[in-house]
């Protein structure tokens, strides 16, 4: 047994370092039973379940998972049923080397509350009565401590310990020596005990958890299979599984931040939805995709009025685009209409954009939308050297305002007859 408990302490101090993050050290009481189980003299037994015994100890945690006690014990004998009369004393202070068996074996990666502890030692321990000297006694102790966590300092237990005396001189009820050799007398306490962590830590050792790493990897896996499984988007609105509160909508349906149906949104008021509306902010009709009827008889004269027409004309374009919408190219047939009946008009068309990203990317969007306007005029048969086109970006916003609207405005191609 020696050669155990030996080996106990040296893998406490040797296999784990000492951390300093947790409380090491801690006091207990117990009271209980005890069961003087041999030797006896003839005539004479124990109560089976033998009031009484009480304990005083004091632990150090090595680490979490091994530590020291300095246990003090005392226990009463007395007659049980059917015995004749005796009463004698049991002294005992042990030194055991103590095993949390509750973190070696990972109950904390399921329970935070419950632990079991496996103390072992040796001691030293005085039988004494009325009818003889103290009976000086060495002896071997082992136990098993089931815990439960009461709060940060405090827990409760059941210890049940069996001790083997060596060298006992006399029988528990003294009434006859013991002639033995070895561990020759054993006693069985069983306690209820409140045991109180010492220190400003948060946590004593019993309860710190130091997960291995295959612990660990299987937490994050499933941690990121969670994760995975929350962000999924089953019904393919944008809006993940877990913040969708209409987890079925229809494909392309229009959804609010929590997958729920919204009325299609219908900014000019002409009952056709933005979503399929060429000018959602224009009035129009369902023939031209909602983009109003454009007439494009630009009259084919060169007079001031049909210049400054011209010049008032103006091709809208959507968010972040640069085509021409259908219904801007019926106007931009009637200035090619006017530019080939008269061969010496030159157009310098200027692109426009509104605020919502940077300087240089709109300066570049911007000329694309000039750009756009220029092709499609040379395809209507306008040579390309009587068109010039500039880039304004966001420097000439022709409404200032940060509305949708304003903004509508702003993205724009104007012309200049020269």
């Amino acid at each position: 047994m020696k050669y155990v408990f030996t080996l106990l302490l040296l893998s406490g101090f040797t296999a784990y370092s000492q951390d300093t993050t947790y409380n090491h050290f801690s006091v207990n009481a117990e009271f209980g039973l005890n069961n003087p189980i041999y030797p006896t003299s003839p005539g004479y037994d124990a109560a089976t379940l033998n009031l009484f015994h009480v304990g005083l100890g004091f632990r150090y945690a090595i680490n979490t998972k091994f530590g020291l006690r300095l246990g003090l014990g005392y226990d009463n004998f007395r007659d049980g049923p059917g015995s004749r009369y005796f009463s004698s004393e049991y002294y005992r202070a042990s030194l055991e080397g103590v095993a949390n068996l509750g973190n070696i074996m990972d109950f904390q990666s399921w329970t935070r509350r419950i632990g079991l502890l496996f103390h072992m030692g040796g001691g030293y321990s005085v039988l004494n009565g009325a009818l003889i000297n103290p009976d000086h006694i060495m002896h071997a102790i082992i136990g098993l401590t089931p815990q439960i966590r009461l709060s940060e300092h405090f827990s409760l237990y059941v210890d049940g310990t069996v001790i083997g005396n060596i060298y006992q001189d006399y029988t528990y009820d003294l009434q006859a020596p013991n002639n033995g050799r070895g561990v020759d007398g054993y006693l069985i306490n069983v306690s209820l005990g409140l045991e109180y962590y010492i220190g400003r830590r948060a946590q004593h050792a019993d309860w710190v958890f130091v997960p291995d790493k295959n612990y660990e990897i299987e937490s994050l896996k499933q941690r990121v299979e969670r994760l995975e499984q929350q962000q999924r988007d089953d019904d393919g609105d944008g809006v993940a599984n877990w913040l969708d509160e209409e987890p079925g909508t229809p494909a392309g349906a229009m959804v609010d931040t929590k997958g729920r149906t919204m009325a299609p949104r219908d900014s000019d008021g002409d009952n056709i939805p933005d979503d399929v509306d060429d000018c959602p902010f224009e009035k129009g009709s369902p023939a031209m995709k909602g983009c109003p009827e454009r007439t494009g008889n630009i009259s084919p004269n060169s007079s001031n009025a049909t210049i400054a027409l011209i010049e008032q004309s103006e091709v809208k374009f959507a968010t972040d685009k640069a085509d021409i919408s259908p219904s801007f190219r019926q106007m931009l047939k009637g200035i090619a209409t006017v530019m080939k009946d008269n061969p010496s008009y030159k157009l310098h068309i200027t692109g426009h954009a509104d605020d919502r990203a940077s300087e240089e990317y709109n300066m570049t969007l911007s000329q694309q939308r000039a750009d756009a306007a220029k092709a499609y005029l040379i395809e209507q048969g306008i040579s390309g050297d009587r068109l010039t086109t500039e880039a304004k970006g966001e420097t000439q916003l022709k409404n200032p305002l940060r509305t949708v609207e304003a903004r509508a405005e702003n993205r724009r191609v104007q012309f200049d007859v020269r």
